[in-house]
């Protein structure tokens, strides 16, 4: 007879639960699906590292998925250096700024490494307020829509598709 450590206990039951979860869902495949979209539409959007409740907040209110919500924010978190690189991607190439002679991309990497430099507090501040100016806030709210959109259909079409199997 094998013998389970507690760390593969917990992993089993974690992902046994995820799976009764999903499987034996009584929500409407489009209130899940609502609910996967604003978890990912949020982490577009600077929530100071508290998107998960958010999402989870929204959700009730429009009562959609608040699980399906805290989810797909907390399992796209890691991506959201990457999220908000492609909003100022996004927001510039739609307002065109007038950022003189530098390059859009080195824009960014500067802005980047003053947040990430340790040192003046005021420049950090000015950086952040630069960093989230318009660019960035037009980028995230139209890749919000857009990727919100996107995994909303996606989710709807593998729930409809895995529960009537």
């Amino acid at each position: 007879m094998k013998t389970y450590s507690k760390r593969e206990i917990l992993k089993n039951n974690f992902y046994l639960t995820l799976e009764t979860q999903v499987v034996e869902m009584k929500e409407k495949p489009y209130k899940v699906a609502l609910g996967c979209a604003l978890g990912i539409g949020i982490n577009f959007l600077p929530t100071l590292g508290i998107g998960f409740l958010v999402a989870f907040l929204i959700a009730t209110l429009l009562r959609v998925n608040r699980a399906s919500a805290a989810a797909t924010s907390l399992l796209t978190g890691p991506l959201v250096p990457v999220m908000y690189a492609l909003n100022f991607v996004v927001g510039e190439l739609i307002l065109t700024p007038a950022l003189s002679d530098e390059s859009y991309l080195e824009f960014i990497l500067r802005q980047y490494s003053i947040i990430l430099r340790f040192g003046n507090i005021q420049e950090k501040i000015y950086s952040f307020l630069d960093l989230f100016g318009s660019s960035f806030l037009l980028g995230a709210v139209i890749n919000a829509a857009f990727f919100g959109f996107c995994l909303y259909f996606l989710v709807l079409h593998l729930l409809r598709k895995y529960k009537t199997v």
